[in-house]
């Protein structure tokens, strides 16, 4: 059986989660917006977490950024993050996400 690659498995889990709050079609939408006003490419959200956030923020709202945000980095977990359970900055922990998927 084939082993997934980190960053692939970090874009399924942005996927897997946009898709559970929002659906297939709106996903889409999103990722429409993030590709045209942000130039992010869905493959190059794993090496992107700074676009992601902000332009989420932008789509969204910085409430809904921040459910987004969350649910993203509970199921973020499984790659086994670090999380300082004092902060809340989702930024920081997206940056964590992303030096992880790379080791």
């Amino acid at each position: 059986m084939k082993r997934e690659k980190k960053p692939e498995r970090l874009y399924k889990i942005v996927d897997k989660v946009l898709k559970q709050i929002f659906g297939e079609l709106a996903t889409l939408s999103i990722y429409k917006y993030l590709e045209k006003k942000h130039s992010l490419k869905r493959e190059d959200i794993p090496n992107e977490p700074e676009i992601l956030a902000e332009g989420l923020e932008k789509y969204l709202g910085d409430s809904g950024a921040s459910v987004v945000l969350k649910m993203i980095l509970n199921e973020g977990s499984e790659l086994k993050l670090e999380r300082a359970k004092e902060k809340d900055d989702f930024l920081e922990h997206l940056r964590e996400i992303k030096r992880i998927s790379y080791r």
